[in-house]
């Protein structure tokens, strides 16, 4: 039964190259203003923080709610990610944006390789959605998946 067992740890290493996906998920407050810490890892692969960009004004916010209700903007989720491991890596991104009801009014995501040994690279999801939605939005759901390239 143990050669069994050993016989089929052995082969599904083979297959997958040792090497395995690991899923990060986290629901938190839209990051407004700074970035906020993820530190995210796996084998030296890590995405560190997640920050907004293109965030509306206070004025594109009031001119939206009060003469373009349909009014769009760009948001940009900038995922600051390094891979001080000594082999390229792959991280998938994906970002939910809620409103106040819980539904899901935008979600983006995106794909991209980091190579060994960077230190300051950066991966960006971009959402194009209402401004109103995006500033009543209290939330976001974002899950990633770190693996070998």
């Amino acid at each position: 039964m143990r050669i069994a067992a050993l016989l089929l740890v052995a082969a599904s290493s083979a297959a997958g190259g040792g090497a395995a996906d690991h899923t990060f998920e986290k629901t938190m407050p839209l990051p407004r203003t700074g970035h906020t810490p993820l530190h995210w890892a796996v084998n030296g692969c890590s995405i560190v923080a997640v920050s907004l960009q293109n965030h509306p004004s206070a004025e594109d916010v009031d001119k939206a709610r009060h003469k373009d209700p349909d009014d769009k903007s760009w948001l940009w989720w900038n995922f600051a990610v390094e891979n001080r491991g000594g082999e390229k890596c792959r991280i998938q991104l994906w970002v939910d944006i809620y409103d106040r009801a819980g539904k899901v009014v935008k979600s983006g995501d995106r794909s991209d390789t980091v190579d060994a040994h960077k230190l300051d690279d950066n991966i960006r999801v971009s959402t194009r959605m209402r401004t109103l939605d995006i500033a009543d939005s209290p939330k976001a759901h974002i899950k990633a998946v770190i693996g070998p390239k």
